[in-house]
């Protein structure tokens, strides 16, 4: 009989202890800043206590309630004792920052003690910026973008005769309209070549214009300048960078310029002159670029220059602008404006009558003309890929002919002739 009660006792103890740990532990509470939340209680509650203080409030409403506030973000843990319960009912809160609603399934907020971290991917930087922006306090940023981040960036640099071209009836600029044209004729009355919205600042004399054109129809009247002696390829550089990072090129050279220090030395420094891009790309997306450029071309004048050190040192003239544009992968933009004028004057005479004082001007011409040239930038973007670790690049141009060695009638013939001609020969005619 005393075993019995002794085995009733402590299955009674067991099932208290049972009922007392599974109300120690609740469900997890997960709150952003600001938010409230309400929690009832079995019992009467005799006590409240909170790990952080800076991360959540608790304050009783009733006997059997409390009221829980989200003050900042982080994680702690509330207990509360009730009447009647050897242990306190433990619960784990934790809080993310404010603005973090409408980022599931792209972005994951972790709380810290300070701020969030954003954590997963995307294809879009705009996307991105805009989670960023929600967040009152800058989010610690552990995400990734998805999709090519290195964009090469083809650009050939060419400079346009455009007393030639005007002699000739070509026309290239603004019409009266507003449009950029390359035409034949009056710009406002003859078939364009070439059209396309302005993008970037209208230009004035001697400075720069953007325009934004159809990538194989400005390269087609390129091409067709440069066959006909009205346009002259300067430099077709192609610039691969990180999305973000600045890429530069510099068509010219250097020019050497003494420098006096104080204690009457004299050393030697060189000044880059020429034509200078400065390209920095960012990937919007898997479509789009803005592109950050910064062109500036720079020649010597001499007619400006200075003595220093019984030297005589040239001056610099220089023109430059800086601009932002967006556009497509494989879109092209054409940087354009920067107009030099020379003025040539040519005298021909008949020698030694063309001399003579007085009467020489009856056997002596003389002319001037004017030689304007544009130069001319056409810049075109592309997103690329490295190409994976292994693959087969196939043979290099020229490298079929390294071991190539023609005979006689190859040399003399088509090699698809020669070829026949050698076979009719080794085979013969029949009779």
């Amino acid at each position: 009989m005393l075993g019995l009660v002794v085995g009733l006792a402590l299955m009674l103890a067991g099932v208290t202890t049972s009922n007392g740990q599974a109300l120690a532990q609740q469900p997890p509470l997960t709150l952003a800043v600001g938010d409230q939340e309400w929690l009832g209680q079995p019992g009467r509650i005799t006590r409240t206590a909170v790990g952080r203080g800076d991360v959540v409030e608790a304050q009783v409403l009733d006997p059997r309630s409390l009221l829980v506030t989200a003050v900042g973000p982080g994680s702690t843990t509330l207990k509360v004792w009730t009447a009647g319960a050897s242990q306190p009912r433990e619960t784990l809160i934790q809080v993310r920052p404010a603005g973090g609603e409408g980022l599931e399934g792209e972005y994951s907020l972790a709380p810290h003690s300070s701020s969030a971290e954003i954590r997963g991917v995307t294809r879009s930087l705009e996307r991105h910026d805009q989670a960023v922006s929600r967040f009152a306090t800058p989010p610690i940023d552990a995400s990734q973008q998805l999709g090519p981040v290195q964009v090469q960036t083809d650009i050939r640099v060419v400079e346009v005769n455009r007393s030639r071209m005007a002699s000739a009836g070509f026309f290239i600029g603004r019409n009266q309209a507003g449009s950029t044209r390359f035409a034949l004729g009056r710009s406002d009355e003859t078939l364009d070549f070439l059209s396309g919205g302005a993008v970037a600042p209208n230009a004035g004399d001697g400075g720069f214009s953007i325009i934004q054109v159809n990538t194989s129809g400005v390269l087609s009247a390129i091409s067709a300048l440069s066959a006909n002696g009205f346009a002259y390829t300067l430099a077709e550089p192609s610039l691969v960078s990180l999305s973000g990072q600045t890429a530069s090129f510099l068509a010219g050279g250097e020019f050497p310029f003494p420098v006096q220090s104080g204690d009457d030395e004299i050393s030697v420094d060189f000044k880059e002159f020429g034509i200078r891009l400065q390209l920095t790309p960012t990937v919007l997306d898997e479509r789009r670029i803005m592109l950050k450029v910064a062109p500036e071309v720079s020649e010597l004048d001499f007619s400006r220059g200075v003595q220093t050190a019984g030297v005589a040192v040239p001056a610099l003239n220089v023109r430059r602008t800086d601009t932002t544009v967006q556009l497509g992968n494989g879109e092209s933009f054409i940087i354009s404006g920067l107009v030099s004028r020379n003025i040539i004057q040519s005298v021909d005479k008949i020698p030694g009558l063309g001399d003579i004082p007085v009467i020489g001007s009856f056997f002596r011409s003389t002319r001037l003309d004017r030689d304007e040239k544009e130069l001319v930038m056409i810049v075109t973007p592309h997103l690329v890929r490295p190409l994976a670790a292994g693959v087969d690049l196939g043979p290099m141009p020229g490298e079929a002919f390294e071991d190539y060695d023609p005979n006689f009638l190859e040399l003399m013939f088509d090699p698809r002739d020669a070829q026949e001609i050698q076979r009719v020969s080794e085979v013969g005619f029949s009779p």
